[in-house]
């Protein structure tokens, strides 16, 4: 294992991958008694101006959530494009979110619907919930409730709760998908066993 002395040395050097590695150190690092931010926060700064994916990503939580730095959304919004644009799959569920909520960029329903598909693509169950609930209630995209089901059945799959209690509605009921009271139960039963409230108090009733 790579020391932080070390470390600091490359990042000092001006290696990127070093700068980004200290910082995750100096927050994560389960020996330290508190979360370095502020200087985590500067380390994946310099290493996000040399384009560094992961670090991008991490400076934008730290503006996101206020670690270390003072809370600005619209810097989080832009370093989240950059690592989405990269790649980096939960970059990308939070921009959508961003554009979902205006929150730090325009309120853009039909961007957010773009990097819900681009996340839920890349496997991201919440994306692929929030994917589908788009995709029923026709918010930035054209309405397909039977992609939809399609969506919330892949997050289901993974074992998103909402997800689960959705597609079992779906089945309840049978929107954008054939009426099927045994599998709606099936995945009703499988969200109320993991805390979902109205699903238990759907079942309660059925």
């Amino acid at each position: 294992m790579t020391t932080t002395r070390h470390l600091r040395n490359l990042a000092h050097g001006g290696d990127a991958d070093a700068q980004f590695r200290l910082g995750y150190r100096l927050a994560f690092a389960r020996q330290r008694v508190r979360p370095a931010w502020s200087e985590a926060a500067r380390w994946w700064t310099s290493a996000a101006a040399q384009e560094h994916q992961r670090a991008q990503f991490y400076l934008a939580t730290c503006y996101d959530l206020g670690r270390g730095v003072r809370k600005n959304f619209s810097k989080a919004m832009r370093l989240y494009r950059s690592a989405a644009e990269k790649g980096h799959v939960v970059a990308q569920y939070n921009l959508a979110l961003g554009f979902r909520d205006g929150a730090g960029v325009r309120q853009d329903s039909r961007a957010a619907a773009v990097w819900f598909r681009r996340a839920a693509d890349n496997g991201n169950a919440d994306a692929q919930s929030d994917l589908g609930y788009c995709l029923f209630e026709g918010r930035g995209v054209k309405r397909d409730r039977q992609e939809a089901v399609a969506w919330y059945r892949r997050a289901a799959q993974q074992g998103l709760l909402r997800a689960q209690f959705n597609l079992g509605l779906c089945h309840l009921y049978g929107t954008g998908v054939r009426k099927n009271q045994r599998v709606a139960r099936l995945w009703l039963r499988r969200a109320a066993s993991a805390g979902h409230k109205n699903a238990k108090e759907i079942i309660r009733r059925k």
